[in-house]
């Protein structure tokens, strides 16, 4: 490659990588607007209270015993088949394994 076609490529780089440093704190800025979670749960409190408070309610004196043993048992098994099933496809749940 001679010097010319060099400062070409090069000049070509610095023209695309401008203003994108800009447009990557604008992003950054405008994602964390929108998912500010604080706010959401400030927004929603009654809400989440209520909703605690029936689930409570529920477990605590409207379940019968059978699907709260039912409850007990196969969620603690459904992580147990998922754990098992993961580390059969070859990974952990956390990434894929290269093939």
């Amino acid at each position: 490659m001679n010097p010319t076609e060099k400062k070409q490529v090069e000049a070509e780089i610095e023209r695309a990588r401008d203003g994108i440093g800009d447009r990557i704190d604008e992003l950054d800025a405008q994602l964390r607007r929108k998912l500010d979670f604080d706010a959401i749960a400030r927004e929603h409190a009654p809400q989440i209270v209520a909703g605690g408070a029936v689930v409570g309610f529920l477990v605590g004196f409207g379940f019968p015993k059978l699907l709260k043993r039912a409850i007990q048992i196969g969620v603690p098994l459904a992580l147990i088949a998922y754990k098992v099933k993961t580390s059969r496809d070859g990974h952990d749940g956390e990434g894929y394994a290269e093939t």
